[in-house]
Formats: C-alpha cells, sequence, structure tokens
C-alpha cells in the first residue's frame, strides 16, 4: 500500500513538521518515505517544453471499476534489481485489461492501472495521421464480450529514457536500471551521516535530455515498463491539446540540453 501526502509550496513550515512525524513512525514502524518536490507548470511551460508528460482520468466509479480484471491482468510490483525501488508502476502485465466499454463515453485518454494509459480510436486516428511515431498500440478487451475492443487502446512508447544527459546533471546521482534518485545535493536538513535516509527530495531541476538519447522519437517513458510516464514531443501534444480530447491533463516536461537542442 502506498499513501500521499501533498504540501502545495515546499517552503511551508509544516513540511518540516511532517516529516518530522513520518520520520518517527518510520523508525517505529518500519514504513518506508520518499519525499519529492515537484514543480507546478503553466501553459506557457507547456508550450515551451519539448515534451510534455500526459495522463488520463480515472472512470472508476463507486462499486464499478473501469478495468474489471485488474488482479488476473497484473503482478504484484517487482523492485528494482539495481537499487531496489519499487512502486506500483512496476506491476508486471501478465495479459490485456478488460474494460466496462460502458463508462468509456466521450473519454479520449483514460487512467489504468499501474500507471498504464489508454487512448481511443479517435485519438490514436490524430496520432496516426499526424505521423507521430515511434509508439506501440496494446489491445484491451470488452468485459462483456471478452473480445478485442475497437474503442480503446493501451498506448506505450518504444523508448524509455531513465536518467537525464550526464552533461546538465552533475550532481544528481540516477538508477540507470530504473530512473530512480539515489542522492541529490538537495537533501533532507538534519540528516547528514544517516545512512538510512531515504527522505530525498527529487532535484528541483528539470529534467533534460540530449537529442541522441531521444534519437527523433515523439513519444518517450520515464519508467524502464514504458508504459506509464509517458511523455509526448511538442508536436504531438500540440495535437492532444488542441484536439480538445476529453481525459488528456499534462504534468511534468522534459527539456532538450542546451548543449545539444537539435
Amino acid at each position: 500500500m502506498m499513501l500521499q501526502l501533498r504540501i502545495p509550496d515546499s517552503t511551508d513550515p509544516e513540511r518540516r513538521e511532517i516529516l518530522a512525524v513520518l520520520k518517527k513512525m518510520r523508525s517505529e514502524a518500519g514504513i518506508r518515505i520518499f519525499a519529492a518536490s515537484r514543480r507546478i507548470y503553466d501553459e506557457q511551460d507547456y508550450r515551451e517544453a519539448a515534451f510534455v508528460e500526459v495522463s488520463g482520468t480515472s472512470l472508476d466509479r463507486p462499486g464499478r471499476p473501469f478495468v474489471v480484471n485488474s488482479d488476473e491482468a497484473l503482478g504484484p510490483p517487482v523492485p528494482c534489481p539495481s537499487c531496489g525501488w519499487q512502486d506500483i508502476f512496476n506491476a508486471p502485465q501478465r495479459s490485456p485489461f478488460a474494460i466496462d466499454e460502458s463508462l468509456l463515453d466521450k473519454w479520449d485518454y483514460v487512467a489504468l492501472p499501474a500507471g498504464r494509459q489508454l487512448i481511443s480510436q479517435r485519438l490514436l486516428a490524430t496520432l496516426r495521421q499526424g505521423d507521430v511515431r515511434p509508439f506501440e498500440v496494446l489491445p484491451v478487451l470488452a468485459a462483456d464480450t471478452g473480445r478485442e475492443s475497437g474503442r480503446a487502446f493501451r498506448i506505450s512508447a518504444c523508448r524509455a529514457v531513465l536518467v537525464p544527459c550526464p552533461v546538465d546533471e552533475s550532481d544528481v546521482s540516477w538508477c540507470a536500471a530504473c530512473g530512480a534518485v539515489l542522492d541529490s545535493a538537495e537533501g533532507d536538513e538534519g540528516d547528514e551521516g544517516d545512512e538510512a535516509n531515504d527522505t530525498l527530495f527529487t532535484p528541483p531541476s528539470e529534467f533534460r535530455v540530449s537529442g541522441e538519447q531521444i534519437d527523433g522519437d515523439e513519444v518517450l517513458s520515464r519508467h524502464p515498463g514504458r508504459g506509464a510516464m509517458l511523455y509526448f514531443a511538442q508536436r504531438a501534444w500540440r495535437m492532444l491539446a488542441d484536439g480538445h480530447f476529453m481525459g488528456v491533463t499534462p504534468g511534468g516536461v522534459i527539456q532538450l540540453c542546451e548543449h545539444n537542442s537539435s
């Protein structure tokens, strides 16, 4: 089980108080704590970004899940073999999702379990007509028939970019196997010498990649499974943003390195 606490302003004095309580709980109950800071972007930021993270909307209803076979379709999360990081995104896909198509209505971009994303046939047609590539389209099943759906599809990137360009990130250590931040210059104050410290903060600087890392791809993932944490290049993002697709929600951004912006 993973619980999230969000504080809108990282300078809020309550942040230190909350972290102190969580650390106490960690020592007494053996829980793990991961603290991270995240910038809030506006429309101008998204227009200037090289890549924009896109997440869908959950269509689950009380007592009526959109995906009816989550337990069968997903295995238990697997820790990173290199650093041990584990979250719900690490759940391996064992079989296609079966969805309740009656909940789709006019939604075009839908959140699936474990960070996966679903797109409508209309949105898929737009990406293909715009020659956005490469990306993978995986089937989902219609729960009422057990057959492949013709209305919606799971989308996955063909390329995962897990670490930023090393030229731009010299003071941060990243796990090359999963992309987790191993340490940062911006640590948790007062924790020097704490070998068990796992409340490090994600660097506030933007995630920057080189042209060689993306090699012209317009759909990327920052997760090794390539099905979660999906980012679309600016050209593809404008198709989604200007196409009035329901459920499209922007998140983080990826920028190209200043020393290599081609």
